[in-house]
C-alpha cells in the first residue's frame, strides 16, 4: 500500500470516530513509515508535528547499541506518560520506532496498555522487520505494509564510491584489494559520520520543546539505527553488483541488470568467471553481511570478503 492509501484509511477511521487504537505500520522505519506516522499525527493534533516538541507524542526508539527497547524505558517513556492527563486536553499518541528491537519484558509490559489504552489514545508501531514481534503484540494491532521497494540501495555520492570501488581495473592482487577493501571501509565511515551529523540537526532542532531531553545513550541508539541502515542499502548494492555478474554468467550477455549503467564493464568481468566463481562470489557477500550483523570490526571484515571474492580481472 502507498502512503497516500495508507493515510486515507486512517484519516477515514479518525474521521469517522472508530480508529484502531494501535496500527503496526510496516516500512522503512526512517522513510515511508515514519512519513506516515507524521501524517497521522498531524491530522489527530491539527498541527505540524515536531518529533520532540508535543508534550502529547510520545516516543520510544532504542536506547543502547545493543538495539533493545528495555522494561525500564518501555515504563518511564511509554507506559506512565500514557497514563496522564492529555497535556491539552485532547489525543495522545504513542509511536515505537524499531518496534521489533522490544524485548521480551517490554513487549509484555506494554500489553495491558496496548489492550486496554486509556481514552483518545493512539499508539503506531514502526518497523522493519515485524516478524521479530511477539504475536500478542501483533494481534493487538492493525497492521499497514507500505510499499518500500524503492528505499534498497545506495544513493550518491556513496553509490559512485561503492561501484568505482568493485570496478577498479586493478584487483587481481592482494595489495589492490586490500586497496579496495580500504575504498569500502572508507564509504562506510562516511555513511556514519553522516548519521551522526543528521542524528545531531535532528536533536537540534527540537531543542527548545518540552520532552526534548535526549540522553547521550539515546543519541547513540539513534545513530546507530540509522547507520545501520544505510550499511544495509550498501550491503544491497554490493550484493546487487556479484548477482549482476552471476546473472550475466548463468544466462547470458542479455540477462537484466540491477546495475545496468555498467552493463559493458559486468559483461566484461563476467566473461572471465565460471559459474562456481561467480556463486561464490554471492556466498561471499552474505558471509561479509552476517559478520557485519555479529558486530565484528568492518575493516577486517571487508579485507576479508575482497580477498575471497573474484572480480572478474584475475584471469583476464
Amino acid at each position: 500500500m502507498d502512503i497516500e492509501a495508507a493515510y486515507s484509511q486512517v484519516r477515514g477511521a479518525l474521521d469517522s470516530g472508530r480508529p484502531a487504537h494501535a496500527y503496526l505500520i510496516v516500512g522503512a522505519v526512517q522513510g515511508a513509515a515514519l512519513e506516515l506516522a507524521r501524517r497521522i499525527l498531524g491530522n489527530l493534533f491539527d498541527s505540524h508535528v515536531d518529533d520532540r516538541a508535543n508534550p502529547d507524542i510520545h516516543w520510544l526508539s532504542p536506547e543502547k547499541k545493543s538495539r533493545v527497547i528495555s522494561i525500564a524505558a518501555m515504563r518511564e517513556k511509554m507506559i506512565d506518560p500514557i497514563e496522564k492527563t492529555s497535556f491539552a486536553g485532547g489525543w495522545k499518541a504513542g509511536v515505537i520506532l524499531d518496534a521489533e528491537c522490544l524485548n521480551g519484558s517490554s513487549a509484555n509490559a506494554f500489553l495491558k496498555t496496548l489492550e486496554e489504552p486509556p481514552p483518545k489514545t493512539i499508539f503506531l508501531l514502526l518497523t522493519e522487520s515485524p516478524e521479530r514481534l511477539l504475536p500478542t503484540v501483533i494481534s493487538r494491532c492493525q497492521r499497514i505494509d507500505l510499499d518500500d521497494s524503492g528505499r534498497r540501495g545506495l544513493v550518491d555520492p556513496w553509490l559512485s564510491q561503492t561501484v568505482a570501488a568493485l570496478a577498479a581495473k586493478d584487483l587481481a592482487g592482494p595489495t589492490a584489494k586490500a586497496a579496495a577493501a580500504q575504498r569500502l571501509a572508507a564509504v562506510l565511515a562516511a555513511m556514519k559520520e553522516k548519521a551522526e551529523e543528521q542524528v545531531a540537526e535532528e536533536l537540534d532542532e527540537a531543542d527548545d520543546g518540552p520532552g526534548a531531553e535526549t540522553t547521550k545513550a539515546e543519541a547513540d541508539a539513534l545513530v546507530s539505527s540509522r547507520y545501520l541502515r544505510m550499511r544495509a542499502d550498501f550491503l544491497h548494492t554490493v550484493m546487487a553488483w556479484f548477482r549482476d555478474l552471476m546473472a550475466l554468467v548463468a544466462a547470458g550477455p542479455d540477462a537484466p541488470l540491477v546495475h545496468e549503467k555498467f552493463r559493458a564493464v559486468l559483461r566484461e568481468r563476467a566473461a572471465h568467471l565460471t559459474r562456481a566463481a561467480a556463486f561464490r562470489n554471492v556466498s561471499a557477500v552474505e558471509d561479509m553481511a552476517l559478520s557485519m550483523g555479529r558486530h565484528l570490526p568492518e575493516a577486517a571484515v571487508l579485507s576479508l570478503f575482497t580477498d575471497r571474492a573474484s572480480f572478474g580481472v584475475e584471469g583476464a
